[in-house]
């Protein structure tokens, strides 16, 4: 297929507004079997376009079709996201290609209602759909187009058994299965024996060659020197940066660590909501986050076409790794940079470089170290839009809380003195004695109480108030009493004058 002239008049329409006129070599070995029905299995390298080369024949059978719908499975929520907004692209409100996104770390009752409407297209991860196959809130039984997207990365996630879990209820006959991955272990083949018939193999280029427009460097240095490093590199290198590491906890402190030097960074990885994922991921395409320091959960799934240099702060553990990490640059014929840093991980190198076929030499490059500048301060980070604060004056008043802090800086004073510096004691203030604290002096009304416990309590020193309350509380009890004992007396003399006898004269 040397042009799109096959696809329906919408789709050419769509292409034509996205700006695309030629497909790529997965797409013209892929659409045109995809089309006649038969299952695809497709190999190629990352940032060849393999998206479109399983929507566009999907779309294109759909139209034609009355009922059926598609499951896309995806590794990750970002690539998830990107098939998800490249459908929309195509479709551009259709309300014949209705769609949902089926995804962990997003609303599941606004996913349940879409799920509920019966939609054509369900773009999901395996561990979401599987929650919602215990649910009972998704029906897969009118599935016609089971896709695997990046089966590689799903695989190395632990995501074999939801996917043996999700395929075993799919429909049998009439199901059309395209399977897509960027590598061929032995696993992906077993796979595709497994839900493939008779497929159309579509490999293009080595699934091992890196990509032939990045040229790569490599740096070797101390674990220290490192971040030293790192901050040359970000100074002198232009456009929009990918600094890839090994664990989530170290891209959250490299982050901070690159805003310390005033270099703008938020970092990505699993444990981030998807909001804030979002957010971040936003924040890096439109470009106003220069910098983005990510884990492997990066590696696919981001479809950045004006990242301009990878770097491999931390070298990947699993060698197949590098070959999609150094593929998020260089992508629709654009030219882009990889830089690996080797700090005494030098076998980890020889196995890299033993399992990708370099389609050009790696540079090996002499380390910049120049000393770190001085420590900034980043009132917000680049991705969180508006600050908290009712009113825009939060910038103002952190910079006013960084000048105290400086001037506290300036002004501070070690607390441990070398005995070869001058010791100079201020004069002592004179201090106004103070008077001794009188003692409250022993009541003389203590008196013992029983015994409690085996310990005698009795109480001393009680205080004028309550002694005064004491009083007053017995005085009023006396006052009823005499009250009463008055009353008594007088009633018994009354009784006595009238019913008492009378002496005798």
């Amino acid at each position: 297929m040397k042009d799109f002239s096959i696809l329906p008049e919408f789709l050419q329409k769509a292409l034509h507004r996205l700006g695309i006129t030629t497909p790529t070599p997965i797409q013209a070995q892929a659409i045109e079997p995809a089309l006649q029905g038969r299952d695809v299995l497709g190999t190629a390298q990352t940032g060849t376009g393999k998206t479109f080369a399983f929507l566009l024949p999907i779309l294109t059978r759909m139209e034609k079709e009355e009922g059926g719908s598609a499951l896309v499975l995806s590794p990750t929520r970002e690539l998830a996201q990107q098939t998800y907004e490249a459908l929309r692209e195509l479709v551009d409100k259709d309300p014949r290609f209705t769609s949902v996104l089926v995804i962990g770390g997003d609303n599941i009752d606004r996913q349940i209602t879409k799920l509920a409407k019966h939609p054509r297209f369900i773009i999901a991860t395996p561990g979401r759909v599987i929650d919602h196959m215990k649910r009972k809130t998704i029906d897969l039984s009118d599935v016609r187009y089971f896709v695997l997207d990046e089966t590689d990365r799903m695989l190395d996630m632990g995501f074999r058994d939801d996917i043996q879990t999700i395929a075993y209820i799919l429909p049998e006959n009439g199901k059309q299965t395209l399977l897509f991955s960027a590598t061929m272990p032995k696993e992906i083949v077993s796979l595709a024996a497994q839900y493939l018939k008779d497929p159309v193999r579509v490999q293009i280029g080595s699934v091992t060659s890196t990509v032939d427009l990045v040229s790569q460097e490599i740096i070797c240095l101390g674990v220290r020197e490192k971040l030293p490093q790192l901050i040359h590199e970000l100074k002198t290198r232009k456009g929009s940066i990918l600094v890839f590491v090994r664990t989530k906890h170290g891209a959250d402190r490299l982050a901070k660590q690159l805003k310390m030097y005033g270099i703008k960074a938020n970092a990505l990885h699993g444990d981030l909501r998807q909001n804030r994922r979002q957010q971040v991921m936003d924040s890096f395409r439109d470009g106003m986050l220069p910098v983005l320091v990510a884990t492997d959960v990066a590696a696919r799934g981001i479809d950045v076409p004006h990242i301009g240099h990878v770097i491999n702060y931390d070298l990947p553990q699993c060698p197949e790794d590098y070959i999609h990490r150094i593929g998020r640059t260089g992508r629709a014929g654009s030219v882009g940079c990889a830089v690996s840093f080797i700090a005494g991980d030098e076998d980890k190198w020889r196995e890299i470089s033993e399992v990708a076929q370099f389609s050009t030499p790696v540079k090996l490059v002499e380390k910049t170290i120049e000393p770190l500048p001085a420590p900034k301060f980043v009132a917000q980070e680049e991705g969180r839009g508006r600050s908290r604060g009712r009113t825009s004056g939060g910038h103002r008043r952190e910079e006013e809380r960084e000048e105290k802090r400086s001037a506290r800086q300036e002004n501070y004073k070690p607390r441990v003195i070398l005995a070869t510096d001058t010791l100079v004691v201020p004069s002592a203030k004179k201090q106004t004695p103070r008077k001794p604290r009188r003692q409250p002096a022993a009541s003389h009304q203590a008196q013992p109480k029983n015994n409690f416990g085996g310990h005698r309590i009795t109480r001393v020193g009680a205080s004028k108030r309550a002694l005064k309350k004491q009083r007053d509380i017995a005085a009023r009890q006396n006052k009823k009493e005499g009250a009463k004992k008055g009353l008594k007396n007088l009633v018994k003399k009354a009784f006595s004058k009238l019913f008492g006898r009378k002496k005798k004269k």
